[in-house]
C-alpha cells in the first residue's frame, strides 16, 4: 500500500500539521524571531518534500543574474556527511557538501558557495566580509520553511505533476506544510509542465492555484540536452539505438524516465535509487555487470547521479570509465515570463523587499 493511501498515516499527518501551524503561527505573530538579511536574499523552496526541481531553477536564476550581481547560494547541503559550516569549492566532493551544491559548483566554479543548515548564521558570515568580497545577492536553495530568515523574494515550486494542492502533509502525503503556506511566495512557478497543454488548460491550473493579488504565476518546463561523457570527453556520440541502461537517484524519475523511453530506442533497463543516494562499491560493480551483458552498453544518469559517481571514479576501472554519461538538463521558461520574474526580482534587490 502506498503511503498517501495508508490511512493509519492520516492521524500523525494531522498532528504534524498542528506543529506545523502552530510554528508557522508564532513566526507571524513576531513570537518568533525572524529577520531580514541586509544583503537582498532570493529564496526558492516548495511546500512538498522534494522533486519539484529546486537545483535546476536556481542554476537558472544564477544565469539570469550572475552579469550583473555577485552572487552567493546558501544551502544546508542535504546528504552530507560533513557538519557545521563550509565555504565550499569546485574541489569539494558530493560527500562533503551535498550532491546539489556540488553539481552547481561543476556548473559555476567560481561561485561563493555557503554549506550551513544554520541559514542566518551562513547569512551573519557574508554580512562580516570585507565590502568586496561581500555577495550583493544571496540565492538560498531550500530555504522557504526556514523561517528565521526572510527574503527580499520568495519563489516556490510545484511540480505539475504533484501539485500542493492535491497534495496532503507528511506522513499521509509530501508536504512540508499546508497549501496555505503559499501565502509567503512572491512568484509561484509549476514546474515540469508538458508539452500540449492549451491556453484553456493553463488557466484551469491558474485557478487551482489561485494566486493573490501580489503574487505572480508562471511555467517552466525542463530542456534536455544531448548525453555527455562523465569521465572521457573524447568518448563517442550517442545515438538512439546505442544500448543503455538508465540510472536515477532523484525524487520523481518518471520525467526522465519517460523522455529517455521517447527519445531512445534501446533501453536495456532502468535502476532506481533513492534521492540523494550515496554510491556504494557493490552498487558500481552491479552497474558494471549490467555493461558486461552486452558490448557497446552505456549507462546514462541524471546530473546528480553522475556527481556522485564521480566521487567513486576509483571504483570504475578505466575500460569502463568511456561508458558512463549524463544527461543534463535546464529550466525553460517563456521569454515574457522570464522578464518579469526578472523584473520583480532586480526591484526586490534594489530595495531589499521593501514596498515603495
Amino acid at each position: 500500500m502506498s503511503k498517501r493511501r495508508n490511512i493509519l498515516l492520516k492521524i500523525p499527518a494531522v498532528l504534524y500539521g498542528w506543529g506545523v501551524g502552530l510554528r508557522n503561527f508564532a513566526f507571524d505573530m513576531g513570537m518568533i524571531k525572524s529577520v531580514k538579511p541586509s544583503i537582498p536574499t532570493i529564496c526558492v523552496g516548495n511546500l512538498s518534500a522534494g522533486g519539484t526541481g529546486k537545483t535546476p531553477h536556481i542554476e537558472w536564476l544564477i544565469r539570469q543574474l550572475k552579469d550583473r550581481y555577485r552572487l552567493a547560494v546558501l544551502s544546508r547541503g542535504y546528504g552530507r556527511t560533513t557538519k557545521g559550516p563550509i565555504i565550499a569549492t569546485p574541489g569539494h566532493t558530493a560527500q562533503e557538501i551535498g550532491d546539489e551544491p556540488a553539481q552547481i559548483l561543476s556548473k559555476f566554479p567560481d561561485l561563493m558557495m555557503y554549506i550551513d543548515g544554520n541559514r542566518r548564521r551562513a547569512i551573519a558570515a557574508m554580512e562580516a566580509l570585507p565590502e568586496k568580497e561581500r555577495p550583493e545577492v544571496i540565492l538560498m536553495d531550500d530555504g522557504f520553511q526556514h523561517r528565521y530568515v526572510t527574503p527580499a523574494y520568495s519563489i516556490l515550486l510545484t511540480s505539475y505533476y504533484n501539485l500542493f494542492t492535491r497534495d496532503d502533509l507528511l506522513p499521509y502525503g509530501n508536504l512540508r506544510e499546508s497549501a496555505m503556506g503559499k501565502l509567503r511566495a512572491d512568484t509561484i512557478i509549476i514546474t515540469s509542465l508538458p508539452s500540449g497543454l492549451n491556453p484553456i488548460d493553463l488557466r484551469l491550473l491558474e485557478g487551482e492555484i489561485s494566486p493573490i493579488a501580489h503574487q505572480d504565476l508562471y511555467f517552466s518546463r525542463i530542456a534536455y540536452s544531448a548525453p555527455v561523457p562523465i569521465f572521457e570527453p573524447t568518448a563517442p556520440t550517442l545515438n538512439t539505438m546505442t544500448p543503455m541502461i538508465g540510472i536515477s537517484g532523484i525524487a520523481d524519475p518518471d520525467r526522465y524516465h519517460e523522455y529517455l523511453k521517447g527519445n531512445y530506442r534501446n533501453i536495456r533497463k532502468f535502476v532506481v535509487y533513492p534521492d540523494h543516494y550515496s554510491f556504494t562499491t557493490e552498487d558500481i560493480r552491479n552497474l558494471l555487470e549490467y555493461l558486461d551483458e552486452e558490448a557497446g552498453s552505456v549507462i546514462l544518469c541524471t546530473e546528480k547521479d553522475a556527481i556522485r559517481l564521480r566521487t567513486m571514479e576509483s571504483d570504475i576501472p578505466k575500460e569502463y570509465r568511456h561508458r558512463l554519461y549524463t544527461l543534463p538538463i535546464r529550466i525553460d521558461l517563456s521569454p515574457e515570463s522570464t522578464k518579469r520574474i526578472m523584473a520583480k526580482a532586480h526591484h526586490a534587490i534594489s530595495h531589499n523587499g521593501l514596498t515603495i
